[in-house]
């Protein structure tokens, strides 16, 4: 068995991996986060967004 886990397994999302499923850059998902807009969790200097909480804020954002 891997000791990776597949980014389809883990539960959060890092910027990049968030810029690509939201169709944006990292400096606007970097700019959702420290203005409090983006759902995240901060350890130390590492930045993890939990997967459902930001399908739930992309939901919410309208856009439709």
């Amino acid at each position: 068995m891997s000791n990776s886990v597949q980014v389809q397994e883990r539960a959060t999302y890092r910027v990049p991996e968030a810029a690509r499923v939201a169709g944006t850059g990292t400096a606007a998902i970097r700019r959702g986060v420290k203005e409090g807009v983006i759902p995240h969790l901060k350890f130390g200097r590492n930045i993890l967004i939990p997967r459902s909480a930001f399908h739930r804020w992309l939901d919410s954002c309208g856009g439709r």
